[in-house]
């Protein structure tokens, strides 16, 4: 129905004109103001902004003219007009201004209904399941000091291992008689004797020979007073631990004493007397070194077999800790991403979920039966068999089953078809009070069974029965909880759809639809 009410004045006529004056909440109004017998000279000004209250305005349009070509013509503006709360509401005359000269619209009255909510007749839906949304991928700071501590470890790790072959260099250092020799010959070349330095010099070769002895015969040398070290010396004669001759230990006394005397007395001797130490020191070497047990060629081969073996034991430490800092690292990034991405997302990505890969793998179209019945599988069904009740099948003249997977398995889905000898209605509800059943039979328990009528893309119409249940699996001995759904037909004869995945499986889900939504049932010969 369609109202209107005009304004009048001078040459010119302004006038409004609305398609209803009663709306539902959130409906509009189409408020249309039409300005006539409008010459080019003449100026029009329209209301603007939201100058309709209590109404508000959705939307203006451009003005549009009608008969542009004649000296005078009409201008009209359509405006959108809307209430969102009920109730009697009144709408001011706008203001139109021509030349100067104002014109008004008249009053419009409105009402605005509530809208009636049928709860009896009206089907009710089910709350749609919540879209899952990708977490945006970031690090918190817990993996950051993660990280920290691992490089410390590596770091602590490295430092340890280079120690360590610093110590194994140390145990393969030169042998202290040949470290003798050569801080003797070092000595030699030293300036002490040209400097007139004879204390430092006989120093020197007394503390050769107490390095010496600490390092091969396993004495304090370096504490010992020399009468004290003198007096070990002939106690490991006496003991026959140190095959040394009683003039040699005698010479080397004395070597030690007139040191003694240079460090402590301030006696400084000849260049002749030093000369002749040097001899007497090297000499007492010659003999300490032939006293003592010299190793054996087995004893070598000890020696070479323990260095050997450390090193492979190095070897080992390091493997083990570069393994365990590699485990280390391995959970920590495993947990970043657990914790930024989910769990389902490495369960699905990086251990393998079987119905994600169903579900992204190539999918197989084929018929099945006749007439044919087109289905869409993330596998090939394969044929089968199974029994009727007896009652049905003395009319049966063909029955067919194809299948893939088993009812513990993540998906199952088998199509069963029945053909009959002669024309029989099949009672769909009949079918459906006995899958529950037929559920029971296999084990299954915490039933839930819901139905609906189904149709597939050719329009051949059918019941789905579908919901939950829960089942032992008889290898692991633990319960599985599972979803299923069952679609029935009577198309000629009798065709069942049986689908079961995991409950909670949003990929066993997806594969449920795409393969429901493909179902199309052929004529013979098509």
């Amino acid at each position: 129905m369609m109202f209107v009410g005009i304004g009048c004045g001078y040459a010119q006529q302004v006038s409004f004109e609305v398609d209803r004056d009663t709306i539902k909440i959130g409906e509009q109004i189409d408020y249309v103001i039409k300005v006539e017998e409008v010459s080019d000279t003449d100026l029009v000004t329209f209301p603007k902004d939201q100058t309709f209250i209590p109404l508000e305005m959705v939307e203006e349009y451009k003005i549009d003219t009608l008969n542009p070509q004649t000296k005078s013509f009409t201008l009209t503006k359509l405006y959108k007009l809307t209430q969102f709360d009920s109730g009697a509401y009144t709408v001011t005359p706008q203001l139109v201004k021509i030349n100067d000269k104002a014109f008004y619209t008249d009053t419009l009255r409105v009402r605005v209904n509530d809208v009636i909510l049928d709860t009896v007749n009206q089907k009710l839906y089910p709350i749609k399941p919540s879209i899952g949304v990708d977490k945006p991928f970031s690090l918190g700071s817990w993996f950051w000091w993660s990280l920290l501590a691992l490089v410390l470890i590596a770091a602590a790790s490295l430092l340890f291992f280079k120690l360590k072959k610093k110590s194994d260099e140390a145990k393969k250092r030169i042998p202290p008689y040949e470290q003798a020799i050569i801080s003797l010959k070092e000595l030699d070349k030293s300036e002490a004797l040209d400097n007139r330095d004879f204390k430092e010099y006989i120093s020197q070769l007394t503390y050769i020979t107490r390095k010496y002895l600490e390092e091969k015969i396993d004495v304090r040398a370096l504490e010992y007073t020399s009468n004290e070290l003198i007096a070990e010396l002939k106690f490991k004669k006496e003991h026959k631990s140190l095959s040394l001759k009683e003039e040699v230990i005698q010479e080397y006394d004395k070597v030690l004493k007139r040191a003694d005397l240079a460090k402590f007395a301030n006696r400084k001797p000849d260049l002749i007397t030093l000369k002749s130490d040097r001899k007497q020191v090297e000499n007492f070497l010659k003999h300490v070194q032939s006293a003592i047990p010299q190793i054996t060629e087995e004893e070598k081969r000890k020696d070479k077999a323990f260095q050997e073996a450390l090193t492979k034991k190095r070897k080992k430490q390091k493997w083990a800790v570069g393994i365990i800092l590699g485990v280390i690292l391995v959970a920590v990034i495993g947990t970043a991403v657990v914790a930024t991405k989910g769990f389902q997302y490495v369960k699905d990505n990086i251990v393998g979920n079987p119905s994600k890969e169903l579900l992204e793998g190539d999918w197989i179209t084929s018929e099945y039966g006749f007439p044919p019945v087109g289905m869409t599988t993330p596998e090939v069904l394969v044929r089968g068999e199974f029994k009727l009740e007896e009652s049905i099948s003395e009319n049966v003249a063909d029955k067919e089953t194809y299948s893939f997977g088993t009812l513990y398995q993540s998906m199952y889905v088998t199509l069963n078809l029945v053909r009959f000898k002669e024309e029989q209605e099949v009672n769909l509800d009949a079918v459906v009070e006995g899958i529950y059943s037929n559920l029971e039979s296999k084990g299954a328990y915490n039933i839930i069974t819901k139905t609906e009528e189904v149709e597939t893309i050719g329009g051949v119409k059918g019941t789905k029965v579908f919901g939950s249940f829960s089942i032992e699996n008889p290898l692991t001995k633990e319960d599985i909880k599972k979803e299923y759904q069952i679609l029935n037909f009577g198309r000629g004869g009798f065709q069942q759809i049986v689908i079961f995945h995991d409950r909670d499986d949003e990929y066993g889900e997806k594969i449920t639809n795409r393969i429901i939504n493909a179902v199309e049932f052929k004529k013979a010969g098509q």
